[in-house]
């Protein structure tokens, strides 16, 4: 006799079937979880990059993080301590002080390096005026009248565009003579003065470059040039 067989059923059975779906349910959870943590990483490297930070290594072996602008970026800090610098150096001198000539006015040297924080086109049209408030005694050896500024107010640079800027100074001229312990004369010296950024050229190679001439090098290092000067009204 033949036993009677019961055709098998391409069926699965409800257990199997929530297994599967649990395999499917947790592919689809960790395939968005790879691609939340994707865009993730990309977004990070895009706002790394936006930000343009670098690290940069110094002499010591000291990794820091640097943050990359424009060769016409300046800090305020520098262009402020820059005008302060024009001012210290153009002001700031004694009697028996070295008489250097530019474009046939004579001036103490400290207010030629001044003058090369200037650009040419300004120190032709500010130089004759300056040099005839100098008194031509201050050359002599035996002189004893000194010179300097007296900053009283500095404003934050104000951005006229991407590599220039205006900043306002409250100053005085003061001349002291030494001999006398007399305050000979006063000078209001408020400007408002336009700066404009400047390649920084190369260090010089020359080792026994004198002190004037190390002194405009150091000067030329903040990439910088006065472009005007005008009386400002405090």
């Amino acid at each position: 006799m033949f036993k009677s067989t019961r055709p098998r059923s391409n069926q699965i059975a409800p257990a199997g079937k929530e297994k599967i779906v649990l395999a499917q349910l947790s592919l689809t959870v960790a395939f968005i979880m790879l691609a939340f943590s994707s865009c993730s990483t990309a977004s990070s490297y895009r706002k790394l990059a936006n930000s343009r930070i670098t690290t940069v290594q110094m002499s010591n072996g000291d990794a820091i993080l640097a943050e990359v602008k424009s060769g016409n970026y300046r800090t305020p800090e520098t262009i402020t301590e820059f005008t302060k610098k024009w001012y210290t150096l153009m002001l700031g001198w004694s009697g028996g002080e070295t008489a250097v000539k530019v474009n046939g006015n004579t001036i103490p040297a400290n207010s030629y390096a001044a003058a090369q924080m200037m650009d040419t086109r300004l120190q032709k049209a500010f130089l004759p005026e300056f040099s005839q408030l100098i008194p031509a005694s201050v050359f002599t050896q035996d002189n004893q009248l000194k010179s300097s500024a007296k900053v009283r107010y500095v404003s934050d640079p104000m951005p006229l565009s991407e590599n220039t800027w205006a900043i306002n100074v409250v100053a005085d001229w003061i001349l002291f003579d030494s001999a006398t312990n007399t305050e000979t004369k006063t000078v209001t010296f408020n400007k408002s003065i336009t700066i404009k950024a400047a390649a920084i050229p190369a260090k010089s190679v020359v080792e026994e470059a004198n002190s004037l001439q190390q002194l405009i090098e150091s000067i030329r290092a903040y990439g910088l040039e006065i472009i005007n000067v005008e009386e400002f009204e405090a």
